[in-house]
Parts: structure tokens; sequence; C-alpha cells
């Protein structure tokens, strides 16, 4: 269903009806895709799909950019609140470069705001694999994911949002590290790293792992680990050096 805001569907639905619909991803990246992107008319139409998508737990890192672009050329609607919560909501797109993307947007002044400085740090803690102290933040900060986002900047009209799905993104980022840095991981360093005991077995079950010993887990893609050890075995020191000498003579 593609929603479009004229008298005429006000008229046919009714006005309450017609906010029940959120703008449909087709319909906004059908105008992220021609140059009404930069129209500031279309910034409640990108902010309300926005919305849509973080309440749903869903991920659309081309329209939060939009957002922050129509910020940047449109100085007086910034909005720190919704600022915020994009970039919160950029943090669960690791181990892509969204946050850096998002960020890039931004003035330096905002970069120095204690409120984008807080977000600035989680993902300082994620990128740097300080996992445990990511978990300690979050839970000494219990008002970090209260989240708005402003529809209207004449009326300053807002929208709570809820980041759904936020914890279990991170954690998903985090068995992705988990598994590019062991072939097995105790149970105990894999509990450090995911926020506590209790998220173990079900990360593990997500992401295939398999238990191999007494509080062990085989996290290594067998195709990863047959590939490497193929590697290894064709790359001996002794084989290259014939290639190494050949290469100086020629």
């Amino acid at each position: 269903h593609t929603h479009t805001h004229t008298s005429r569907s006000s008229a046919i639905m009714g006005d309450i009806e017609e906010e029940a619909f959120a703008p449909t991803r087709e319909a906004v990246h059908q105008v992220l895709q021609s140059i009404e992107r930069y129209n500031p008319g279309n910034l409640a139409l990108f902010v309300e799909y926005v919305a849509d998508t973080i309440n749903k737990g869903e991920y659309d890192i081309q329209a939060y950019l939009a957002v922050l672009k129509l910020f940047q050329f449109n100085t007086s609607l910034h909005d720190l609140a919704t600022t915020r919560t994009i970039l919160l909501k950029a943090l669960t797109g690791l181990p892509h470069n969204h946050f850096s993307l998002c960020l890039a947007l931004l003035t330096e002044e905002h970069h120095q705001h204690p409120e984008i400085a807080r977000v600035m740090q989680l993902n300082t803690l994620l990128e740097t694999c300080r996992f445990e102290q990511f978990w300690a933040e979050m839970a000494g900060n219990k008002d970090l994911l209260n989240c708005t986002v402003q529809l209207d900047s004449e009326s300053g009209e807002t929208l709570p949002v809820e980041l759904v799905g936020f914890h279990d993104a991170i954690r998903d980022f985090i068995a992705y590290v988990i598994e590019a840095t062991y072939d097995a991981v105790p149970h105990a360093v894999a509990a450090k790293m995911l926020g506590g005991p209790s998220f173990v077995e079900p990360v593990a079950q997500s992401h295939g792992w398999q238990k191999i010993a007494d509080g062990m887990y085989f996290v290594a893609e067998k195709e990863s680990t047959v590939t490497s050890k193929d590697i290894t075995e064709k790359l001996s020191l002794s084989s290259l050096v014939p290639m190494m000498v050949a290469s100086q003579l020629s």
C-alpha cells in the first residue's frame, strides 16, 4: 500500500485512519532515489518512516542518512534527539561502517554535545571490542535507549520510539567478532563478551555454535578452518624461497 498525503485521500479515509498508515519502504525509496531526497519538505515523511523501522526492529541506513543530510543542509531543522536516535540505531549496523557515515554528516559542535558523545563512546567500546565495558555502560545508564524523533520542527511535535531488537543486534555483532577470533570459545569468555551467562546458549543456537566439551563452544565455520589449513600447507616458507630468489634474479 503506497500512502500519499493528499486532501482527497484525507476526505475519503478520514484523518484518524490517514495517520494509521506509516509511509511504506517502496514509497520512501522512490523519493530517496530522486532529487526530492534533498527537499526539506520531505523531512517529516522520512522521519515518520525512520521511526516506523525502529519500532519494528527493521533497518534502513539510506533513510537514516537522508534525514541527517537534510539536517546538515537545513540547520534550522536540526533536531538533536532524532540525530541521537539514528546514531543508536546505526550501532546495530556493525560491522558495517554505518555509524561513521552518520557521524560524518554532523558538525564538530554536535560531536561534542554530551548526548552525542555518549553514543560515540558506545561505538568506540564496540569497535575496540571492549564488550564488558559496553554492557556495564548500558547497565549504568538505563535511560540510554529512551529515544524520540521530532516529527515537526515548527510545532516541536515528538514521537517516542522503541529501539526494538537493539541488544540482540549488538550480540549478533559480538558473535561475529567471536567467530572471527576463536575456533573454540570457553563459555565463561563468551558470557563476559555477550553481557551475561544467560545469553550464551541463545546466541550459540542462533549462530550454530557446537558444544564440544564441558563449557566450550566450537564457533569457527567448518569451511573456513579447512581453507585456512590448506593455505598454510601450500604456502610453506621452503616453497616460497625459490620463488623469492627467482624474482631477485629476474
